[in-house]
């Protein structure tokens, strides 16, 4: 959904988990009509910080690539700062030199700084 900038979520595939993310209010129903007058209802994450903590859970692993790969992706910065918070400490740091190599490279600090700030305060 984020690669795609996809902003509702999958009713047909997913409406039970919709329904419990709803009691919890981590998603909101937003209901309208389409050009024919037919009702319809489209679901979305209340707030970016709650889908990207769905997202984190594709980027942990030992040997998980994604970090890598979308170390460039703005989409991502927020998934970056949950994991300076989650990654062991020995991958948070092996992902902290990557950033700040990428910095470096691209003149573009706003992801390596904040990371770098959220993975000291775990010390």
């Amino acid at each position: 959904m984020r690669l795609g900038d996809e902003v509702a979520l999958p009713a047909s595939e997913y409406y039970e988990e919709l329904q419990c993310l709803e009691a919890h209010k981590m998603v909101i129903c937003q209901q309208s009509v389409d050009v024919e007058n037919n009702p319809t209802r489209e679901w979305k994450f209340r707030h970016d910080k709650i889908l990207e903590y769905f997202i984190v859970q594709t980027f942990l692993g030992k040997d998980n690539d994604r970090p890598s790969i979308h170390i460039a992706d703005p989409r991502f910065r927020g998934v970056y700062f949950l994991l300076a918070i989650l990654l062991p400490l020995d991958a948070a740091f092996d992902l902290r030199e990557e950033l700040i190599q990428y910095a470096a490279d691209t003149h573009n600090n706003t992801v390596s700084n904040k990371f770098v700030r959220l993975l000291r305060s775990r010390n």
